[in-house]
């Protein structure tokens, strides 16, 4: 089976539904927000969560759920009718669960939290941000960018600050992603630590969205980071926007998988030529040679995501390579 099946057909889950109606009845113009709410770990304070939630006034509020169907659902739809539950019929990945949400999400802007992080001060550090009108003009400067994605600075629940930045380098030829601390407003992080950011709804539309079929949370989202930036996108840090978690943050294994391998030839194969993404011929007999796969399927991968490289090649602004010279290290 190939592995590259996302390049050409998005995977579809199917889902169902619940509450949201009564928010449409009343509203009178269109939310600046969406939050959109993964659910992760302990369901005690689930109702608190989306209590806060509603009370900030920040706008539509997504939660989604599922292939395992919780047994407060219904009751917590009857509370809060104005949240929409998106009941997933199959097994999905963080970054299909985003695709979906931000797909229903009617805001241009969309907030993806998880269930255990919770915002720090009105979600901006210092400025007692949590009434709507706050937030709309907070929203307004975001928007006002046009930016792929907006990520928080991130704390653990000891209010300790994560090292949520990403920075790439390339050492012996091979990318290596590490850690970084906020130190200066705007930063850019090659991708969002743990999916967490502000998403521009339309941006992440054209993007492409993260690849259903990487079920490595590491690979998909270093695969839609990379991507975002070589076809000129942007992922920048605000340093007023904090999340806390309520825990620790998640561990990851980026160790190279089936996953990574779509990885390398999405992103790490291609060549920008100064028109044009492309990658080369000469490198087929390299990946077919280290591929797992036998040497029928690693020809067939590479040349499907050749073909989809070919056909998205004028959407490239840049290669790895020339992305990592440029990239500014922070002191």
């Amino acid at each position: 089976m190939s592995t590259t099946a996302s390049i050409f057909k998005k995977r579809k889950v199917p889902y169902t539904v619940i509450g949201g109606s009564k928010v449409d009845r009343i509203r009178k113009s269109q939310a600046p927000l969406a939050v959109l709410l993964l659910n992760r770990g302990s369901r005690f304070y689930r109702q608190e969560k989306l209590q806060d939630l509603q009370d900030a006034g920040i706008g539509e509020i997504i939660c989604v759920e599922g292939p395992r169907i919780s047994y407060d659902i219904e009751p917590l739809s009857r509370e809060f009718p104005e949240i929409r539950f998106l009941l997933l019929q199959e097994q999905a990945s963080a970054g299909e669960r985003i695709n979906i949400g931000i797909e229903e999400a009617r805001a241009r802007l969309v907030f993806v939290l998880w269930s255990d992080m919770e915002f720090a001060n009105g979600a901006t550090e210092g400025k007692g941000r949590g009434r709507a009108e706050d937030w709309s003009s907070f929203l307004e400067q975001i928007e006002e960018k046009q930016i792929l994605c907006t990520v928080p600075r991130l704390f653990n629940s000891e209010d300790q600050e994560v090292p949520c930045l990403q920075v790439p380098a390339l050492i012996k030829g091979k990318l290596k992603v590490m850690p970084w601390k906020v130190v200066q407003e705007g930063m850019p992080s090659l991708f969002p630590f743990d999916y967490c950011g502000i998403y521009h709804r339309n941006r992440f539309g054209l993007s492409g969205g993260y690849d259903a079929w990487m079920s490595n949370p590491y690979w998909q989202k270093l695969d839609f980071g990379l991507r975002a930036f070589l076809w000129g996108e942007h992922i920048l840090c605000r340093r007023d926007m904090v999340v806390r978690y309520c825990g620790d943050p998640v561990t990851e294994d980026s160790s190279p998988d089936i996953s990574y391998k779509l990885f390398f030839l999405k992103n790490m194969g291609v060549r920008f030529n100064g028109e044009m993404g492309i990658l080369p011929v000469s490198k087929r007999f390299a990946y077919c040679l280290r591929s797992d796969s036998n040497w029928l399927e690693a020809r067939n991968e590479f040349k499907e995501v050749q073909l989809w490289v070919h056909q998205n090649r004028y959407r490239f602004k840049s290669d790895v390579q020339s992305l990592v010279n440029h990239w500014e290290i922070p002191e």
